[in-house]
């Protein structure tokens, strides 16, 4: 753990400043905020590193180490930190570059700070195109599932009803996750504001209005939503499962039904076989 101070000693994944920002626990330890939300029990979070118990702030998260992220930064470099996210950008959403002058009346510190939150606006910016990369090909998936929905529904009659609620989850879920892919776009494109607004402030008092800004809009980016929906993906199997086992145990009374070659297995099957198809999802 000394020896990789910019890990989080929970998850040993490197401290970032969107959703592993390093935050203090009331006993000095340091975690990740991905950690600490997944130790939350019951109002509190005992400390994996002392097992010392702390009640959760009024404000529902335990405060940011910026000692730490400065820390992580000065190791790193800026240098080595602006060009990764750049580099990543799509052709789709450019990145504009600087004017040129533009921040040369304000101090060094100034400066720093406006590179500071350019990094973070890059990162965010980067996580954006990943979300929306993640939503293209859950949308995949989502019309896989219809698809074979479809042909459960085809192949057993009996269970339509069961297979058009599967479907009509389903559906909702791909308009969610339409909606959602336009709210990142507009997510994007604030971003791409606030970058650019860090860029060309003239004033000490603007530099901080920005920043404000920013700290905004990049708290709002530590609350999206994580897909797939749990609920859709359980009901969505479930419904499948079942299909699958009542399709099964029809052929297998089917097939004993063929086998007895009289009346007598025709009238003990065919309730078995509705029984079978009717049985409701576990």
């Amino acid at each position: 753990m000394d020896d990789n101070v910019e890990d989080c000693p929970v998850c040993l994944i490197t401290f970032n400043e969107t959703f592993r920002r390093p935050r203090n626990l009331p006993c000095g330890h340091t975690h990740c905020t991905f950690c600490i939300n997944e130790l939350k029990e019951q109002g509190a979070v005992t400390c994996p590193t002392c097992r010392v118990s702390h009640a959760l702030p009024e404000a529902g998260q335990f405060p940011i180490s910026y000692i730490t992220e400065s820390f992580i930064r000065k190791m790193r470099g800026l240098a080595s930190v602006v060009p990764k996210p750049m580099k990543q950008l799509t052709a789709s959403a450019p990145v504009t570059q600087p004017a040129p002058g533009a921040t040369a009346g304000l101090s060094k510190k100034t400066r720093s700070l406006l590179q500071e939150q350019e990094a973070k606006i890059l990162a965010a910016i980067c996580s954006c195109q990943e979300e929306q990369s993640q939503l293209a090909d859950y949308l995949i998936t989502l019309g896989g599932w219809d698809g074979h929905q479809q042909q459960l529904e085809d192949e057993l009659q009996m269970l339509v009803d069961q297979s058009k609620g599967a479907r009509e989850t389903i559906r909702r879920e791909k308009c969610r996750v339409e909606g959602r892919q336009e709210e990142v776009r507009r997510r994007e494109e604030a971003l791409h504001a606030a970058l650019q607004a860090l860029r060309t402030p003239a004033t000490r008092h603007k530099v901080y209005e920005v920043i404000d800004n920013t700290d905004n809009l990049l708290e709002e980016e530590e609350r999206v939503t994580v897909f797939p929906d749990v609920h859709v993906v359980t009901t969505v199997n479930k419904v499948a499962e079942t299909s699958r086992a009542a399709l099964q145990a029809a052929t297998a009374t089917q097939t004993a039904m063929e086998a007895a070659g009289n009346a007598a297995a025709v009238v003990q099957g065919t309730p078995f076989f509705l029984r079978a198809m009717r049985r409701p999802p576990p």
